[in-house]
C-alpha cells in the first residue's frame, strides 16, 4: 500500500509540474510577444496582464487597478477560443463583449488538462507545411487604392505626374495612378496562383471600391447613410455632418474622413468572410522625402508591414483592444512575419531593388516595430489590424525612383507593363517559398 501510494503521489506531482511547466512557458511567451511585436511605445502595460489563471484585457488603467477585466480567458480554454477567432470571429467578438470566455450549452463539461506533449500546440511554433502545389487553398488579394483614371489617383493623393526635364533625365512626361499598378498586379498575381490551383479572391474589381461602386457612385448612393450612421456612433460632430452633407463639401475631404477608412473596412471584411489561407495586399511605394512629387528620386526600397506596433492611444475601444488581444494569442501574426520573409527575399530577387532598414524611413523608426526579419515591420494599419489571417502588406518599389517611374510609366494597359508583371512574378515567387515549393 505505502508503495502504490508513493507511486500515486509521484504521479500527481509530476502531472502538477507539467501543467505549472506548461502555464510558465505560455505565459512567457505571450509576455515577450506583447512586447516585442505589439508595445511600440511600452506604454500599454495598463491595458493587459498575463499571470497563471490565464489573460485579462482592461479598458484602462484605472479598470486594472480595481481588477475589473474587460475580458479574461483562461488557459485551458485558449486553445478552442483561438479556433473561434479563426473560423467565427463574429462570435469570438461577442464572447469578447460578454467579458470572459463562455462553453457553449453542450460544452459545458469540464476542460481536459493539457499535457505535456501538447506544449508546442499551444504556444503555436511556426511550420509552415510543405507543398507540392497551392491545390486547396484560399488565397485573398487586396489591390491598394481604387484609381482606374487619373482624376481618382489625383482624389486619393496617389497620383504621381512628372514633366518632361531632359536635364533631369526624363525624357517623356510621366503620369502614374498607384490603384492602376496594384490592381493590374493583382490580376497577373490571380492568375499565377490560379495556374498552380490556387482559389484566389480580390477584393475590388477594376477601377472600383471594394463596394463594387466608384467613388462617385458610392457618394450619390451611400454618403448621407455613412455620415448618420458616424454621427450617431459620436464619430462626427454636428458641424462635420452638416459639412459632409452639404454642396460645400469637397470631395478630398469626404474621401480622406469618410470614404477610405469605411472602404478599407469592407476590404477587411470581405477577406475574413472569404477565410483564406492568407492575404496579399499589394501596394507600390513612394520617397516620403520627395515632397508632393514634384520630381524624382534618385531613392528606391522594398518593404513589408505585419501587424502590431500599438501606440499608447491605439487601444481606444473594444473592437481595437479585441484585435490586440487577437495578435497576441493567434499565430496569424508568426507567419505574417514568415510570409512576409519570403516576399522580401523575392522582391530583391526579380525587382533587384535593396530592402529598407530602420532608418530609410521616418515611419519605419517613429511607428513600426521591427520583426527580426529583414525588411519586414509590425504596424497598425487598418487592414494589418483586422484581417484575420497571415498576411502580407507589401510596399515594392518607389514608384517616383527615376528610374522605376518611366518603367512603369510604359503601357496603357498596365498588365502589359513589364515591371509591373516582375512585381507580380516576385509576389508569385514569395507565396511559393512560404510553402518551400522547390522551383
Amino acid at each position: 500500500m505505502k508503495l502504490k501510494a508513493c507511486i500515486v503521489f509521484l504521479f500527481i506531482s509530476t502531472f502538477v509540474f507539467s501543467q505549472e511547466r506548461i502555464t510558465q512557458d505560455m505565459m512567457r511567451r505571450y509576455a515577450e510577444k506583447a512586447q516585442k511585436y505589439l508595445d511600440k511605445e511600452k506604454a500599454l502595460s495598463a491595458y493587459y496582464s498575463i499571470d497563471t489563471s490565464g489573460i485579462k484585457i482592461f479598458s484602462s488603467l484605472e479598470s486594472k487597478l480595481k481588477n475589473k477585466p474587460e475580458f479574461f480567458i483562461g488557459w485551458a480554454q485558449l486553445g478552442d477560443y483561438k479556433n473561434k477567432l479563426r473560423y467565427e470571429p463574429e462570435a469570438a467578438f461577442k464572447m469578447y463583449k460578454l467579458g470572459k470566455y463562455q462553453l457553449p450549452e453542450e460544452d459545458h463539461l469540464p476542460m481536459p488538462k493539457l499535457k505535456l506533449s501538447q506544449q508546442n500546440e499551444i504556444v503555436d511554433y511556426i511550420t509552415v507545411p510543405q507543398r507540392k502545389d497551392l491545390r486547396g487553398l484560399k488565397i485573398a488579394i487586396d489591390p491598394g487604392h481604387i484609381a482606374s483614371d487619373f482624376e481618382t489617383g489625383d482624389l486619393e493623393k496617389k497620383h504621381l505626374k512628372f514633366k518632361q526635364d531632359v536635364v533631369r533625365g526624363i525624357p517623356d512626361s510621366i503620369e502614374i495612378a498607384e490603384g492602376m499598378l496594384t490592381y493590374a498586379t493583382a490580376v497577373l498575381l490571380k492568375q499565377k496562383l490560379e495556374a498552380e490551383g490556387a482559389q484566389v479572391m480580390l477584393t475590388r474589381p477594376s477601377g472600383t471600391s471594394a463596394f463594387g461602386k466608384t467613388y462617385k457612385e458610392w457618394k450619390k448612393d451611400d454618403l448621407k447613410k455613412a455620415v448618420d450612421s458616424l454621427f450617431k456612433m459620436g464619430e462626427l460632430k454636428p458641424s462635420q455632418k452638416n459639412y459632409f452633407l452639404s454642396a460645400k463639401a469637397d470631395d478630398r475631404d469626404i474621401f480622406r474622413v469618410i470614404f477610405r477608412d469605411l472602404d478599407l473596412a469592407k476590404r477587411a471584411e470581405l477577406v475574413n468572410a472569404y477565410q483564406p489561407d492568407l492575404t496579399i495586399i499589394i501596394h507600390f511605394n513612394v520617397d516620403e522625402t520627395n515632397t508632393n512629387w514634384e520630381h524624382p528620386t534618385k531613392r528606391d526600397f522594398n518593404m513589408t508591414f505585419v501587424g502590431g506596433a500599438f501606440m499608447k492611444n491605439d487601444l481606444s475601444s473594444p473592437e481595437k483592444r479585441f484585435e490586440f488581444l487577437r495578435l497576441m494569442i493567434t499565430d496569424d501574426l508568426e507567419r505574417s512575419i514568415a510570409l512576409s520573409s519570403c516576399m522580401i527575399g523575392s522582391f530583391e530577387k526579380i525587382l533587384e531593388v535593396p530592402t529598407a532598414g530602420d532608418l530609410d524611413a521616418k515611419y519605419l523608426s517613429e511607428g513600426c516595430l521591427g520583426t527580426g526579419k529583414k525588411g519586414v515591420y509590425c504596424r497598425n494599419l487598418q487592414l494589418t489590424r483586422y484581417v484575420h489571417t497571415p498576411l502580407v502588406y507589401g510596399e515594392t518599389l518607389y514608384q517616383d525612383n527615376i528610374k522605376e517611374s518611366q518603367l512603369l510609366n510604359k503601357e496603357s494597359d498596365k498588365t502589359k507593363n513589364i515591371r509591373v508583371q516582375q512585381v507580380a512574378e516576385a509576389y508569385f515567387l514569395g507565396v511559393l517559398n512560404y510553402f518551400t515549393i522547390q522551383q
